[in-house]
């Protein structure tokens, strides 16, 4: 969901794949119960870099992607952001 230059999503991977392409994360809403929002700083590439990850066209480095897995699932449980 994109709206007044932030970009929000649920989705861990997604996020995930956002932060191994440099979207700045701005904060992780926890305010529903088992589920969180990972909010962005909205840029004009983002809607191309959602879509060629859910099309499965993504290309990039996979060690880079798995750190930034590691990185989103501990902020998930810490209060870095």
């Amino acid at each position: 969901m994109q709206k007044n230059g932030i970009y929000k999503t649920s989705d861990l991977y997604i996020a995930t794949w956002l932060l191994s392409n440099g979207l700045e994360l701005l904060n992780i809403d926890r305010r529903k119960p088992r589920r969180c929002d990972f909010i962005f700083a909205d840029r004009p590439d983002r809607r191309e870099l959602v879509q060629s990850f859910v099309y499965g066209s993504a290309t990039g480095n996979l060690t880079d992607f798995i750190y930034h897995l590691r990185k989103a699932k501990r902020l998930l449980y810490s209060s870095e952001v």
